[in-house]
């Protein structure tokens, strides 16, 4: 019986789709106060933080070489200091990321493309 690691793989590799990446981004921001919903303009908007078809809506992703770019547009409810939100969306998203798939997170770029008044929001 021979001791020490197993066979050596010279061979294969691990592919991590971009949208396993924007769907990890997704999970991580969900929760962060003063976002009103992911993407831009208002039409239809404001599902894409409750899951489904359109839960990444508003992230896109850019795996190559080890490492992901990440764009994530959003609207931002009325009364949120946007800095403060914008700065837990890159933090939570690159810590989340990185923690999760192994990838280099190298830019994370907030666009706020609306702000979002208490009367606007749906129930």
């Amino acid at each position: 019986m021979s001791e020490g690691p197993g066979p050596q793989m010279d061979e294969g590799g691990i592919t991590i789709a971009d949208g396993v990446v924007a769907k990890v981004c997704a999970a991580a921001i969900k929760d962060i106060d003063g976002i009103a919903a992911l993407g831009s303009g208002s039409g239809g908007m404001f599902s894409s933080l409750r899951g489904g078809d359109k839960e990444t809506s508003g992230i896109s992703v850019d795996v190559h070489e080890g490492g992901a770019d990440i764009d994530v547009s959003m609207a931002v409810k009325y009364g949120a200091h946007v800095p403060t939100v914008a700065e837990q969306v890159r933090a939570k998203v690159k810590e989340a990321v990185e923690g999760t798939t192994g990838l280099t997170v190298r830019a994370v770029n907030v666009l706020v493309t609306d702000i979002v008044f208490p009367e606007d929001i749906p129930a």
